[in-house]
């Protein structure tokens, strides 16, 4: 076998196991392209990078951690300990300061910087961080977490009671866990750490099959409570998302800039998928929006109570509106609005490609997970069924 050749993915892969007769424990391969890159193979086959340089006359070595990391991230990694030499540093003095991060440190002065860049959610991140990650393993040394303290974590999330009194459902445990996982490569491509501790952990499996939705009366209904409701802001809040099936954060983010009476439209400058989109107007919502008492000082179309920002929480008023409607709230959630807006269109024979475009998904197979059939719909199709016989 050969013991130099250019690294990539997939010859990495390819890489056999340690021989069991061989005299060494593990053997050792070296990249062409990369001369300091090595892979290291177990006789188990467990394999990870190294890196392989000299120090004022004294030889070093550097694991680099699993080979899931990817041949480019690690030729990324040896190219900066190889600038850090050059300036007359070791790399290895400059990793062993970092590898003393708990992970708390480790999320505020590095993590955090990175996902403000680079994710429009960061501060839902920075939240499930706060609540559920760092009062269990903020104080923990970064290179001392182990899998089983990650594991634990996910599973006891769902015995854990949230802020309103309820357990935490699978889906928020998985989230918490994606964090982790995402914190951990992040650490692992600075060296803080050598191995994902959080790659045997698995998400929990969840059924995300929507069931429940709202029928066009119980819509109605609920925009009848919205009407009468005094606080005309999060009334039309609550009303927009019924009729357009807006993401929650879409509706409460848009400005009073991004509503254009005269040409019926409402601009919606991101939405979830990092798209552009414009909403129609209709004389319905016109109603709800010519409604909403603006603020000089806010913004946002819905105002909340603290200076320049959007209205937030609407849970609490939400439910109160579904009983005034008289409509069964087990099962709801303000996102079941969006559920409904997409399985009426269809069932009222929108074509699934109009109401991708009404919900703004990138994908019609998200499209199809909405389209469920009303209960009146199926009726009618055996009735038709059955005529065709009679």
């Amino acid at each position: 076998m050969q013991k130099r050749f250019k690294f990539t993915d997939k010859a990495i892969k390819a890489l056999p196991n340690n021989p069991r007769d061989s005299k060494s424990t593990e053997l050792e391969v070296t990249c062409l392209i990369t001369p300091n890159l090595k892979c290291i193979v177990g006789k188990t086959g467990n394999k990870r990078f190294l890196f392989r340089y000299t120090y004022k006359g004294r030889k070093f070595s550097m694991s680099l951690g699993s080979v899931d990391i990817g041949v480019a991230a690690a030729r990324r990694i040896v190219q900066k300990h190889k600038m850090a030499l050059s300036e007359g540093q070791n790399p290895k003095a400059e990793r062993d300061s970092h590898q003393r991060l708990t992970l708390d440190e480790f999320f505020e002065e590095h993590y955090l910087p990175s996902i403000k860049k680079r994710k429009k959610s960061w501060r839902d991140d920075v939240y499930r961080y706060e609540v559920n990650i760092s009062p269990k393993l903020g104080r923990i040394l970064y290179q001392d977490l182990r899998t089983i303290d990650v594991q634990q974590l996910h599973l006891k999330i769902t015995d854990t009671v949230n802020k309103y009194g309820n357990f935490y459902a699978p889906a928020t445990a998985n989230q918490v866990l994606m964090i982790l996982k995402s914190m951990t490569k992040y650490a692992i491509n600075l060296d803080v750490i050598e191995g994902d501790v959080c790659l045997p952990v698995k998400l929990f499996r969840l059924n995300n099959a929507r069931t429940h939705f709202l029928t066009t009366y119980e819509v109605k209904r609920l925009l009848n409570a919205c009407r009468e409701y005094s606080n005309k802001t999060i009334a039309g809040y609550i009303a927009i998302l019924a009729l357009t099936g807006l993401r929650c954060g879409e509706v409460s983010n848009i400005k009073v800039k991004d509503v254009d009476i005269k040409r019926r439209v409402i601009e919606i400058p991101m939405t979830k998928n990092g798209r552009k989109r414009v909403v129609f107007i209709t004389d319905s919502m016109l109603a709800f929006i010519g409604n909403i008492p603006l603020k000089a000082d806010n913004p946002y179309l819905f105002a909340g109570r603290v200076k320049g920002q959007p209205l937030r929480s609407t849970r609490k008023t939400f439910f109160k509106l579904l009983k005034r409607a008289q409509v069964n709230a087990d099962g709801v959630c303000q996102h079941t609005l969006r559920h409904s807006v997409a399985s009426n269109l269809v069932s009222n024979g929108v074509s699934l490609r109009l109401v991708q475009e009404q919900l703004a998904h990138r994908s019609i197979i998200s499209t199809q997970r909405y389209s469920k059939l009303t209960t009146e719909s199926m009726r009618q199709t055996s009735e038709t069924l059955s005529n065709l016989f009679s």
